[in-house]
C-alpha cells in the first residue's frame, strides 16, 4: 500500500471516507426528495383540477347565459355575435375537459362536451331560422296592414261622397212639392242612405280586420292563431260583398286588389305558427343543455373528489417515509461528525498541518537570511513533507555557498560600475556640446531672417521715396536724354525693389507667417490682367505670350487672390526673363480632384520655350538664394522667387512641379482646390441719398480716421464739429446742442459707452433735447455690435468707414423726419478702375472720388509720420500699453484700406504676434500706399 504512504495518499484516503459518508447522506436525501417531488406533483395536479373545475363551472354559467341571449336574439348581428361567443366558450370548454380527463381514462366527459356543443350549434341554427321567419312575417304583416288601410281610406272617401249627395238631395227638397218631393225623399232613404251605411260598414270591418292581423302576429298560441284565421276569413267574405257597393270603377278595382292581398292572411298565420314551433324547439334544447351541464359538473366534481382522496393517502404514506429518513440522516450525521474529528486530528493536524508549520518557519528564517541549522520537519516517513524538509536543508546549504559567491560578485560589479560612470560622464559632455551647437545654429538662422527682413525694409523705405520721386519727375519737362537716364534709373530701382520684396517674403515664410485666406475673386480677370501685364515685356523680346483659359471654369472662385497673383506673376516673370524666342503659354483648366472637393481642382501651367533645365538641377532651383545661369546669360535677381512660390503654393493646398528637358523649355504647374463661389462681385456704386444738413459731433482720437470721417461728412453736406477725446466732447456738448454724435468706442480717456451716457444726460439737461449716437469701431464681431446696440447706440459703423454705410446709418436715423419735410439729393460715387491690379486698394478707391488725391496724399503722409512714432513705441512697449498702441495703429490702417497690416496689429492687440516684425510690416504698408498714389496721380475727385 505504498500509494497511501505519501501525503497525497493520506489526503486521498481521508477525503474518500468523507466523500463516502456525504454520498450516503445525499442518497438518502435524494430518496426523500423524490417522494416529496411525487407528492408535490400530486398536490399541483389536484390544485390544477380544482382550478379547472372552477373554470368549468364559470364556463357552464357563461354558456347557459349566452344560450339564453342567443334564444332571445332579435337581429342577425346579435345572433352572429352570440354565436361566435358560444363557439369560443365551447372551445374553452373542450380544452378544460381535455385537461381534466388527461390520465383518467374516461370518455364520458368528451361525449358530454360533444353533445353540448352539438345542441349549441342546433340552437344557433334554430335562432337563425326563427329570425328569418320573423323577417318574413313582419313583411307579410306590413303588406296586409297596408292593404287594409288602403280599403279603409277608399271607404272613407266613398262615405264623404255619399254624405255630399245626401246633403245636395236634402237641399233640393225645399224647392220641390208633392209627388216629386216624395220620390226624392224615397230615393234618399232607399239609395243614398243605404250606400252611406254600406261604406261605413266597409270601413269599420276593414279596420277590425287590420286589428285582427296585428293580433295574429302577436299571438303566442297555436289555438288562438286558428281562431283568428277563421274569423278573418269570415270577415273577408263580408268585405268582398260590401266592396260591390263602391260605385267608382277605379276605386272598386283598387278595393278588389287590396282584398286579394288580405286573402293571403293564412300565410301570416303559417309564418307565425312556424316561428312559435322554432321557439318551442329552442326551449327544449335549452332544457337539454341545462341537464347536460348539470351532469358534466357532477362528473367533474367526482373526478376532483377522487383526486383529493388519493392525495390524502399519499400524504400519509409520505409522512411515514420521511420519519424513517430523518432518523437515518441523524445517525449518518453523527457518524460523519465522529469520523471527521478523528481524521482532522490524526491525518490533517498530526501529519500535515504541524509539519507544514515547521516547514514555513524554516523557510521564513531562510528568507530573512538566517542560515542557522533547521529544526527537523518530520522525524520519520517518506511522504512529501519529509522530502520538503530534506530539500530545505539542501537549500540552506546552497544559500550559504551562494552568499560567498555574492560577496565576490559585488566586489567585481563595484569595480565595473566605476568604469561605466566615467564613460557616461564623457557621453553627457558630448551631448551637451551637440545641443549647444544646434541652439547656436538655430539662433544664427533666426538672426539671419531678422537681419534680412530688417535690412530689406530699411532699404525699401528710401527706395519707395526714390521711385515715387522718379514717377513725379516723369511729369516734368525733360529732354530725350534725360528721359532715357530717368528710365534707366527707374528700371534699376524697380529691380532693386523686387529683390527686396523677395527677401522680405522669404523671411516671412521662414518665420512661419504664411496663412492662406479664402475670399471670392474673378479668376479670368486675374489671369487676363497678368497676361496683359507681362505681354508687353514678352513682345519687346519678340516672344508671344498666350492665355489658354477653359470656358467651363466658374466665373468666381474662393481662394487667396494675393498669393495666387504672386505665384503666377513670379512664374510668368521668369518665363519672360529666360525665354529668348518662341512662345510662353499660361494654361488654366479644370482637373479631377482626388480630395473631398465639391468642384474639380484647377490646374495652372506656365510653359515656355527657353533653354530648359537638366534633371539633376531641377530640384536645386527651388532652394533659396540659388540661381542657375541659363544659356542666354544671367538676368539678375535674388534666387528666392521659386522658393517663395513653392511655399506659397503649399500653403494654398497644392504642390509646384517642374518638368523640363535641356533645349525644350520648362513647364511649371500646380493644382489648387478653388471652389465655386456664389458671391457677387462688387458692381457700380449706387447713388447716395442726401437729406437735411445736420449738426454732428465727431469724436475720434486717431487723426487720420478723424480727417477721413470729417471729409465724408462734409461731402454729405453736414456741419461737423471735431473732438479728439471724451473730455473735449463733453465740453462741446455743454456749450451748444448737436443733432447727432459719432463716437469712437476706444478713446484714450474713457470708453465710448460711458461717453454716450454722459453726452445724452448733458444734452437732456442743458438743451432739453435727446442726443442720439452712432458707434464707430474696428471691432466688428457680432457680439461687439450687439453690446453697442444694447448700451444705447442707435447704430454701428465699422472701420474702415465707408461713405455709403455712414450715409445709410445717418439717413435711417433721420429718415422719418427728413422724408416728411425735405427732398433728397442723389450723390453718385463711382470707383475708378485701376490699371494695376496688384496696387488695388478698395478703401482708397472708394474714398478717391470723395476726398480727392490731395486729401488722400495728406492722409498717407500723416499716417507715415504718426505711424512711425507709434511703431517705435509699440516695439519697445509691453502689456496694456502695447495693446493700446496696436489698437490705435489698427484703426489708422483700416481707414486707409491696409487690411493685412491691420490684421498684424489686431494680433498684437490680442496678445499674439511678434512686436519686432511690426516695423517691417509698417514699411511694406507705406510702400503700398505710395505705389497706389503713383498709380492714381492723375485721378480727378
Amino acid at each position: 500500500m505504498r500509494i497511501f504512504s505519501g501525503l497525497g495518499g493520506k489526503l486521498l484516503l481521508a477525503f474518500s471516507l468523507m466523500a463516502l459518508l456525504t454520498l450516503s447522506a445525499s442518497l438518502l436525501g435524494w430518496v426523500g426528495l423524490s417522494h416529496l417531488r411525487q407528492l408535490e406533483q400530486g398536490v399541483q395536479q389536484t390544485l390544477a383540477d380544482q382550478e379547472l373545475a372552477r373554470t368549468l363551472s364559470r364556463l357552464s354559467g357563461e354558456i347557459q347565459s349566452a344560450s339564453r341571449l342567443l334564444a332571445t336574439a332579435t337581429s342577425e348581428q346579435e345572433r352572429e355575435h352570440q354565436g361566435r361567443l358560444l363557439t369560443l366558450q365551447g372551445q374553452q370548454l373542450q380544452q378544460v375537459l381535455a385537461q381534466l380527463g388527461r390520465g383518467q381514462g374516461s370518455t364520458s366527459l368528451d361525449q358530454l362536451s360533444q353533445s353540448i356543443i352539438g345542441n349549441l350549434g342546433q340552437q344557433g341554427w334554430l335562432v337563425g331560422e326563427r329570425l328569418t321567419l320573423m323577417a318574413q312575417g313582419e313583411a307579410q304583416r306590413a303588406r296586409l296592414v297596408a292593404a287594409a288601410g288602403q280599403i279603409a281610406e277608399l271607404a272613407r272617401s266613398q262615405m264623404e261622397n255619399a254624405e255630399t249627395v245626401m246633403v245636395a238631395g236634402l237641399g233640393s227638397l225645399y224647392q220641390q212639392q208633392g209627388v216629386q218631393a216624395t220620390r226624392t225623399l224615397d230615393r234618399l232613404l232607399e239609395q243614398d242612405l243605404d250606400w252611406l251605411e254600406q261604406m261605413t260598414e266597409l270601413r269599420h270591418r276593414t279596420l277590425m280586420q287590420q286589428q285582427r292581423i296585428e293580433e295574429m302576429w302577436r299571438s303566442e298560441r297555436q289555438e288562438q292563431l286558428q281562431t283568428l284565421l277563421q274569423e278573418g276569413q269570415r270577415e273577408l267574405a263580408i268585405l268582398q260583398l260590401r266592396a260591390g257597393a263602391v260605385t267608382d270603377p277605379a276605386r272598386r278595382q283598387a278595393v278588389e286588389q287590396a282584398l286579394t292581398v288580405l286573402a293571403q292572411s293564412d300565410k301570416l298565420v303559417q309564418l307565425r305558427s312556424d316561428w312559435l314551433g322554432k321557439g318551442e324547439a329552442l326551449r327544449v334544447l335549452a332544457n337539454a343543455n341545462e341537464a347536460l351541464m348539470s351532469s358534466l359538473n357532477q362528473q367533474v366534481g367526482e373526478l376532483v373528489s377522487r383526486a383529493r382522496d388519493s392525495l390524502g393517502q399519499s400524504q400519509q404514506a409520505l409522512s411515514q417515509r420521511l420519519r424513517l429518513l430523518e432518523q437515518a440522516l441523524m445517525a449518518i450525521g453523527l457518524l460523519t461528525l465522529l469520523l471527521l474529528m478523528l481524521l482532522m486530528w490524526r491525518m490533517v493536524y498530526g501529519r500535515i498541518v504541524w509539519p507544514l508549520q515547521r516547514a514555513v518557519a524554516g523557510m521564513s528564517r531562510l528568507a530573512r537570511g538566517d542560515l542557522a541549522p533547521l529544526e527537523p520537519i518530520a522525524s520519520t516517513g517518506r511522504d512529501e513533507l519529509a522530502e520538503l524538509g530534506r530539500a530545505l536543508q539542501v537549500f540552506r546549504d546552497n544559500a550559504v555557498e551562494l552568499g560567498r559567491y555574492q560577496r565576490e560578485l559585488e566586489s567585481r560589479v563595484e569595480e565595473r560600475t566605476g568604469q561605466l560612470s566615467h564613460a557616461n560622464e564623457r557621453l553627457n559632455e558630448e551631448v551637451e556640446k551637440q545641443r549647444q551647437a544646434r541652439a547656436e545654429a538655430e539662433q544664427a538662422n533666426r538672426a539671419k531672417s531678422v537681419f534680412l527682413a530688417t535690412m530689406s525694409h530699411e532699404i525699401r523705405t528710401p527706395m519707395n521715396g526714390i521711385l515715387g520721386g522718379l514717377t513725379l519727375l516723369e511729369d516734368t519737362h525733360l529732354s530725350d536724354t534725360q528721359q532715357r537716364y530717368l528710365a534707366a534709373i527707374e528700371h534699376s530701382g524697380e529691380s532693386l525693389l523686387e529683390i527686396l520684396n523677395d527677401i522680405l517674403d522669404y523671411s516671412k515664410i521662414e518665420a512661419g507667417h504664411v496663412e492662406a485666406r479664402r475670399e471670392p475673386f474673378p479668376l479670368f480677370q486675374l489671369v487676363d490682367e497678368l497676361s496683359a501685364l507681362f505681354r508687353p515685356k514678352a513682345a519687346a523680346k519678340r516672344v508671344t505670350l498666350a492665355l489658354e483659359y477653359a470656358p467651363e471654369l466658374a466665373p468666381v472662385v474662393e481662394g487667396d487672390l494675393g498669393k495666387l497673383r504672386q505665384v503666377l506673376g513670379n512664374l510668368l516673370g521668369n518665363a519672360v526673363k529666360f525665354t529668348a524666342r518662341g512662345q510662353i503659354t499660361l494654361t488654366v483648366a479644370p482637373l479631377a480632384c482626388q480630395g473631398p472637393c465639391a468642384e474639380p481642382c484647377i490646374r495652372f501651367v506656365v510653359r515656355d520655350t527657353g533653354p530648359g533645365i537638366p534633371a539633376d538641377e531641377q530640384e536645386a532651383v527651388f532652394e533659396a538664394f540659388r540661381q542657375r545661369k541659363r544659356d542666354i546669360g544671367h538676368q539678375g535677381g535674388t534666387g528666392l522667387g521659386l522658393a517663395i512660390s513653392r511655399k506659397l503654393v503649399a500653403a494654398m493646398g497644392g504642390k509646384l512641379i517642374l518638368v523640363s528637358e535641356p533645349g525644350k523649355g520648362c513647364e511649371f504647374s500646380f493644382s489648387l482646390p478653388l471652389q465655386r463661389s456664389s458671391a457677387q462681385l462688387p458692381a457700380e456704386a449706387q447713388p447716395l441719398h442726401l437729406g437735411q444738413s445736420r449738426d454732428i459731433l465727431l469724436v475720434e482720437d486717431n487723426e487720420i480716421n478723424r480727417l477721413v470721417a470729417h471729409g465724408m461728412l462734409i461731402r454729405l453736406g453736414h456741419r461737423v464739429t471735431l473732438a479728439e477725446d471724451g473730455r473735449s466732447a463733453l465740453a462741446l456738448v455743454t456749450e451748444r446742442p448737436f443733432e447727432l454724435a459719432l463716437l469712437d468706442i476706444n478713446l484714450p480717456d474713457m470708453d465710448g459707452m460711458t461717453l454716450r451716457e454722459d453726452l445724452a444726460a448733458i444734452s437732456e439737461e442743458m438743451h432739453e433735447r435727446p442726443l442720439p449716437a452712432i458707434a464707430i469701431s474696428a471691432q466688428m464681431y457680432p457680439e461687439d455690435i450687439r453690446h453697442c446696440l444694447a448700451a444705447g447706440f442707435v447704430d454701428f459703423v465699422g472701420k474702415p468707414v465707408r461713405l455709403a454705410v455712414l450715409a445709410n446709418a445717418i439717413d435711417q436715423l433721420f429718415r422719418q423726419e427728413g422724408a416728411a419735410i425735405e427732398p433728397q439729393v442723389q450723390l453718385s460715387v463711382a470707383v475708378p478702375p485701376t490699371n494695376q491690379p496688384e496696387l488695388a486698394n478698395p478703401v482708397l478707391d472708394a474714398d478717391l472720388p470723395l476726398l480727392g488725391v490731395a486729401r488722400i496724399r495728406q492722409l498717407v503722409a500723416l499716417f507715415e509720420s504718426q505711424g512711425r512714432v507709434l511703431v517705435d513705441k509699440l516695439a519697445q512697449g509691453e502689456g496694456s500699453e502695447q495693446r493700446q498702441l496696436a489698437h490705435k495703429l489698427k484703426g489708422s490702417a483700416l481707414a486707409l484700406g491696409l487690411t493685412e497690416f491691420a490684421s498684424h496689429c489686431a494680433a498684437l492687440e490680442a496678445g499674439g504676434g511678434e512686436p519686432a516684425a511690426i516695423g517691417a510690416q509698417f514699411d511694406a504698408a507705406v510702400s503700398g500706399l505710395q505705389q497706389w498714389l503713383v498709380a492714381n496721380r492723375d485721378a480727378q475727385p
